[in-house]
């Protein structure tokens, strides 16, 4: 049993590392992935390696071409907009529930996550203020007692992170205003005020895919051609 929870630990380890690499853009559509390679670079055998590939096939951050190996897809811009249709929607009911439930310990949580995000925007921290972003979002997801729920939404939202990823660096965001809309959510949630909330936080991820426009035109390469328009 132990050695079956370290080998699953090393695939997790895999796995976690190239989603993260391929989602912040340090490996591009196109690369292709070698087992042998990557093990040399992570220290990791390539059997949980391998696996991996499996994990992030099923997530269509990867291709297997025949005779030819593996690859980071291109970004479905259809998956990318299915996601945030279904995050939106989900979290306006999600934060009525987390209204319902916060306690002054689960707005503490919001607070640290939002002091987490002037640090890095400070800091001119870009992946912190990107993981600090998601964390306040999870965090209305603990508070409302549907972790399990945040934790299904990761694993089925890898496209629109991608998009959100290449989004922040065009510089079309000011991330001040990005903190000032977190701020103004965690103020409804404190006031125990749904109906606010579910409108704030609505127009807060409404925002999340927009400037596709600027996004194709300085990355085109990242898209699946046929997705583009």
């Amino acid at each position: 049993m132990e050695q079956h929870q370290h080998y699953q630990s090393l695939q997790d380890q895999a796995y976690n590392a190239l989603r993260s690499k391929i989602i912040y853009a340090e490996l591009r559509p196109g690369t292709r992935l070698s087992a042998i390679g990557l093990e040399k670079e992570t220290g990791i055998g390539r059997t949980p390696i391998r696996e991996s590939f499996v994990r992030l096939r099923e997530q269509e951050l990867v291709e297997t071409r025949p005779k030819s190996g593996t690859y980071v897809s291109p970004i479905n811009l259809t998956l990318a907009e299915s996601a945030c249709y279904i995050r939106e929607h989900l979290e306006k009911q999600v934060i009525v529930e987390c209204c319902a439930r916060a306690t002054s310990a689960g707005i503490e949580q919001l607070d640290r996550a939002i002091a987490l995000q002037e640090k890095a925007m400070a800091e001119e921290d870009r992946i912190g203020f990107f993981l600090s972003d998601n964390l306040m979002h999870h965090m209305i997801f603990s508070i409302a007692c549907r972790s399990t729920v945040w934790s299904w939404l990761e694993e089925t939202n890898a496209d629109l992170e991608r998009f959100r990823w290449l989004r922040a660096a065009t510089q079309v965001l000011d991330n001040r205003d990005i903190v000032n809309e977190h701020k103004q959510i965690r103020r409804a949630i404190a006031g125990r005020d749904p109906i606010e909330a579910s409108f704030l936080v609505s127009k807060h991820l409404h925002m999340m895919f927009r400037n596709q426009t600027e996004v194709l035109d300085q990355f085109p390469e990242y898209f699946e051609t046929s997705k583009l328009r």
